[in-house]
């Protein structure tokens, strides 16, 4: 973990060099606030910015909001409701998450582990199951409904600066012109290359950097129901660990949808780089697993697609903020697995109000908009995040961990299974044998200590 600090150390510049602002063109107009990137943590910094009476600008670089994504995840009723009260009355929510299940797989068999009530199923209930384009598009409705202006079709090339503070931004062709304003919200997603162009943060590590790749699968919803044991309007998340990722530390998931399931899969970009797999292939290997066709079959593919997806943890956060200028969401590597969407949707929200209160001051410096990091620090976002800082480093020391000990977990399961004709004291002690052939008990031991180390 210290290697990831200095690494991020070393690649921080100490004096960015920021393209002036040019006084030959001038801007129609100068907003309050211009947000970039219309996903959930921009999309919910316009909102709340536009309902505290700021002139606001949204920028989507997409033809409408979630062009450039594919399937889904899950939204926390209980953080989101306190962001948007009741929301699952306007935001087109697939199902209520009654089952989450984790599986730990290997070739030909799976160690499942689940858990289902109805009680996750009453109001003001626990997760839901959301399609991107659906969330993004609801989002950014309620910003446009609170008076924030969302242009589409329009990518930003850079920040533009004024000695130092960022001050606008230049679109990209075809539409060269250029928007001011107090105060620049980047939410561009992971990789944020505005900000890695304008020097603010360190360009990421591939072993930070995740890639995803993510399939749609068509069902009528009965069949989903008989299939994965719902009642009518219930879903369920499974994780899948092992298998999937081909060895390597990586997750897959499967979400059910009203009438389509979605599949994904993903591991560190630096994985696929050394193993020369290729994404799709590890789909695939959920798509063929001979467990896993049945719940498939008959099912009819509708979209397809990949996204990238911080995975540095706590230490990989970088600078979020600048003269005149936040960064929120993936872009800011806020980015936990239990939460999804949530901790972008907050990061937005404490965005919001630190330009806000800046606003209300006419101060736009880095001291006073200091305020966004502070309120992430006192949230559960970054607590979330502070907790397991040191779970990336633990895949990245035992890079076996996922596919090893699925593996240990499936053949122990089988052995316990299987009738042998001997006694109890002997299979036990073949037992034993088997799994302690495939990793030492002092192994086990220390890679055991090593995790207890990182989630206590």
């Amino acid at each position: 973990m210290t290697m990831l600090k200095h690494w991020y150390e070393s690649k921080k510049p100490k004096k960015p060099v920021h393209k002036p602002l040019p006084e030959t063109v001038l801007p129609c107009k100068k907003y309050d606030a211009i947000v970039v990137g219309a996903g959930p943590g921009g999309a919910s910094a316009a909102y709340f910015m536009a309902k505290e009476g700021l002139d606001v600008l949204l920028l989507e670089r997409g033809p409408y909001p979630g062009a450039k994504n594919c399937g889904g995840a899950s939204l926390i009723a209980e953080h989101t409701h306190k962001l948007f009260p009741n929301f699952w009355e306007e935001c087109e929510c697939e199902r209520i998450i009654t089952q989450q299940a984790y599986w730990l797989m290997t070739e030909d068999s799976i160690l499942a582990s689940s858990f289902q009530s109805l009680k996750l199923a009453a109001a003001p209930f626990n997760r839901f199951t959301v399609k991107r384009r659906n969330l993004y598009q609801w989002l950014c409705d309620k910003a446009v409904s609170a008076g924030a202006e969302l242009h589409l079709n329009h990518q930003v090339d850079q920040v533009l600066f004024d000695e130092g503070q960022a001050v606008g931004v230049e679109m990209s062709p075809p539409n060269q012109n250029r928007f001011l304003a107090d105060i620049i919200i980047l939410a561009d997603g992971a990789n944020s290359l505005l900000a890695e162009q304008a020097g603010l943060i360190p360009q990421v590590s591939p072993q930070d950097l995740a890639l995803y790749v993510k399939e749609t699968i068509a069902l009528p919803a009965e069949v989903i129901e008989e299939r994965f044991n719902l009642l009518p309007g219930n879903g369920t998340i499974i994780g899948l660990i092992g298998h999937p990722t081909a060895g390597f530390n990586g997750t897959g998931s499967i979400h059910t949808f009203k009438e389509s399931i979605n599949i994904n899969v993903g591991m560190a970009i630096a994985d696929f780089a050394a193993s020369g797999i290729r994404p799709y292939e590890l789909l695939e290997r959920i798509k063929k697993h001979p467990l896993i066709q049945p719940l498939l079959s008959g099912g009819v593919s509708l979209e397809y697609g990949s996204s990238a997806i911080p995975e540095g943890g706590y230490h990989a956060i970088p600078e979020l903020v600048h003269p005149g200028l936040l960064i929120v969401g993936d872009a800011a590597s806020l980015v936990n697995g239990t939460h999804g969407f949530n901790l972008a949707m907050w990061s937005g929200f404490f965005a919001a109000q630190a330009a806000y209160q800046a606003k209300i001051s006419r101060d736009f410096s880095q001291k006073k908009l200091s305020l966004y990091r502070t309120l992430l620090n006192e949230s559960f976002v970054m607590q979330d995040l502070k907790a397991n800082a040191k779970m990336a480093a633990l895949q990245r020391n035992v890079p076996y961990l996922f596919n090893l000990y699925s593996h240990l977990a499936n053949e122990t399961a089988y052995q316990m299974s299987k009738v042998y004709t001997m006694p109890k004291k002997a299979k036990r002690n073949l037992i034993f044998k088997k799994i302690t052939s495939i990793q030492p008990l002092t192994k086990m031991a220390s890679d055991l200590w090593k995790v207890i180390k990182v989630i206590q």
